[in-house]
């Protein structure tokens, strides 16, 4: 799949299907956990199993890593939410609080 340089529209790599829109999260590790709130799109490099407790609160998912196989791919199709993964650059070109849409059935992201 090709992968879009432009922030208003990124694409990755499909980890879990479905779509859902809400507000950028930008979670750099732990530190921000208490920032998430329900219906967040959490937006960061990769997740291990301390971030497992998040995904009963977001939206969806994006990571800057990882692919079908990881961490993230895995616990958001075990709760059912999208997860977009390997998105160059999301936490910077996602902007906390903007607006996206993740379409984890295509592995897109748009604003």
């Amino acid at each position: 799949m090709p992968k879009s340089s432009a922030a208003a529209d990124a694409a990755g790599t499909p980890g879990s299907p479905g779509r859902a829109t809400g507000p950028v999260r930008v979670v750099h590790g732990p530190d921000d956990f208490a920032r998430v709130q329900p219906g967040d799109v959490l937006v960061c490099r990769f997740t291990e199993p301390a971030w497992t407790a998040l995904f009963g609160v977001v939206a969806a998912v994006v990571t800057e890593t990882g692919g079908v196989l990881s961490h993230a791919a895995i616990v958001a199709r075990e709760h059912g939410i999208p997860a977009v993964l390997a998105v160059p650059g999301a936490m910077t070109t996602l902007p906390d609080g903007a607006t996206v849409t993740v379409d984890g059935s295509a592995g897109r992201v748009t604003r």
